[in-house]
């Protein structure tokens, strides 16, 4: 009798165990959310990655990327799938930020602004990458989501630049996002437009960042995430980027609430989105700046220019500031035309800006780079220099004898109509189709970025980001301060969880109404709602209504 032979049922077996291992590795990204959730190695779409624990119990990855390398014939170009990869991806140290000149413009070469993207630069330009937070789990249920967009005037800054721990320590996960910044991320040529199928260009800044929240919807389940909570938010430029996506119709669909701070869009005084016609003359001077003069060739010209000369012609400080224009895809209309006829991707919102924002660049452009503080008569002469045929109006509503110096009183004209009224104006507007949480952070003693010698700087622009987002490079919190983050980081997850920040333990915070007109007060000895902001800040001035009196809608 033969021996019976063991081949073939050893043959099925490991057919049968490569079929299950397959279908166990090779399950959808949906499918596999939460089958590892708290290990340090993570399946996206492109590949494996493995982060780092963090100190909390939860994790970090950094250093995923969300698009190709916009380099060589990608520069100015919409962003492309990355490649995928084989093997395992270290995601424990931050990407390079995208390209940007050194903020060190303080006397003592020091950086004007805390993140390490501010002291560094950068001349990289593979730099379309993002980073993942997540908490220590305390159940199998999907967590919501923030995606944050940081600011520095589409100029400058990097994902990396923000410790969102204490965020993500409320049950939030946290994705921070790089996007191509100055020229590189916003210029708009001729050139460029013809290339395009839509004939527009600029905007690729934009596009960007709603590529990263592409790769959350794919990806943030097998994070943690719920793609189906996803807050969009952001300071500053962040702020306003954030505006303009929620009137972008390339972005409907993307995120479910958003967050604005200290950046509007669709009010006279915040961002306003250059004309396609406008943006390709300030391309063309560019253009011609780096040596790209002829128009048949300037395409080419100008993906040649090497990366250091194109930020060096950039240049740094408010010149150096590149706008959104409406034209490409991803934003056909101005968010105010995108507003008025209904085509915008309206979710609730949590909206608001610092008591004394402008502070912040008085004392940076006039104590610190302007020779010294003002005096009364240089006062008046830089408002008639801004305002021209305004420029009485201003000097009465704001008469440097009405404050403690010539600098307060030019620092309050810049609070109220750069940002405080904006910010109040977008909330009137949204609070018409969805609702709305307005705030205005006010603690006079926020630990300052710049020495100030002739600005107390009080609530300057920026000052609330250390409440949110720890920053060791600063005087650290009293007692009161820290007690006022707790409340402020319980108030920011409880939205992105459910679009209300009202949270247990935290004083109420009542909806905003054009009606009511109350703004939530965050300061370390008050949080509650005041029916003073508009009056504090001259708003009727600014914004007077249609009558030329304040009323409501």
């Amino acid at each position: 009798m033969r021996p019976l032979s063991l081949r073939p049922t050893l043959a099925r077996a490991t057919a049968v165990f490569a079929a299950l291992f397959l279908s166990l590795t090779l399950l959808p990204l949906s499918a596999r959310a939460h089958s590892g959730a708290d290990t340090l190695l993570v399946r996206t779409d492109r590949g494996w990655v493995r982060g780092a624990a963090g100190h909390d119990g939860g994790r970090v990855f950094h250093g995923i990327p969300f698009a190709a390398p916009p380099t060589g014939e990608l520069r100015w170009r919409p962003p492309r799938p990355a490649a995928r990869w084989t093997g395992v991806r270290d995601a424990t140290a931050p990407a390079h930020p995208c390209p940007q000149l050194p903020l060190t413009l303080l006397p003592d070469g020091g950086p004007v602004l805390p993140g390490e993207s501010n002291r560094t630069g950068s001349t990289v330009e593979d730099c379309l990458y993002l980073n993942v937070r997540t908490p220590a789990r305390a159940n199998g249920r999907p967590l919501p989501v923030l995606v944050w967009l940081h600011g520095g005037g589409n100029t400058y800054g990097a994902g990396s630049d923000y410790d969102s721990a204490a965020l993500a320590a409320r049950g939030v996960v946290v994705v921070t996002v790089n996007y191509r910044l100055g020229a590189l991320g916003f210029m708009a040529h001729p050139a460029l437009s013809a290339e395009s199928t839509d004939h527009a260009s600029g905007d690729y800044g934009l596009m960007d960042q709603q590529a990263a929240l592409h790769w959350v919807r794919r990806n943030i389940g097998a994070f943690g995430g719920d793609r189906n909570r996803v807050t969009l938010g952001g300071q500053s430029a962040g702020s306003a980027d954030t505006c303009l996506h929620i009137a972008s119709p390339t972005a409907k669909g993307l995120f479910h609430r958003a967050i604005q701070q200290s950046g509007s869009c669709a009010a006279d005084g915040g961002l306003t989105p250059l004309t396609l016609d406008a943006a390709e003359r300030k391309g063309r001077d560019f253009a011609a700046s780096v040596g790209c003069t002829d128009p048949t060739t300037a395409a080419s010209c100008l993906r040649a220019v090497p990366t250091t000369d194109l930020i060096r012609a950039t240049g740094t400080g408010t010149a150096s500031l590149w706008a959104p224009n409406t034209g490409p895809r991803v934003l056909p209309r101005p968010p105010r035309t995108a507003w008025a006829e209904g085509r915008v991707n309206a979710v609730p919102t949590l909206s608001g800006s610092t008591h004394d924002e402008y502070r912040y660049f008085t004392a940076l452009y006039v104590d610190l780079l302007g020779g010294g503080p003002l005096t009364p008569a240089s006062y008046a002469a830089l408002i008639s220099l801004q305002y021209g045929n305004r420029a009485a109006a201003v000097l009465d509503t704001y008469p440097a004898s009405a404050y403690p110096s010539p600098n307060l009183a030019y620092s309050a004209v810049g609070t109220d109509q750069r940002f405080a009224c904006p910010a109040r104006a977008d909330s009137r507007l949204y609070d018409s189709r969805v609702p709305v949480y307005a705030y205005e952070f006010h603690d006079a003693q926020a630990p300052p970025f710049i020495p100030a010698p002739h600005t107390p700087q009080g609530a300057f622009h920026a000052s609330e980001l250390v409440y949110l987002f720890p920053m060791n490079t600063l005087a650290p919190l009293t007692p009161a301060q820290r007690r006022l983050s707790a409340t402020m980081t319980a108030y920011w997850a409880r939205f992105v969880a459910t679009g209300d920040p009202n949270a247990p333990g935290t004083p109420p915070w009542p909806r905003y109404t054009a009606a009511g007109d109350r703004i939530q007060v965050l300061a370390p000895d008050r949080v509650a709602p005041t029916s003073g902001f508009a009056a504090d800040h001259h708003c009727p001035f600014w914004q007077p209504a249609p009558d030329s009196r304040e009323a409501v809608r």
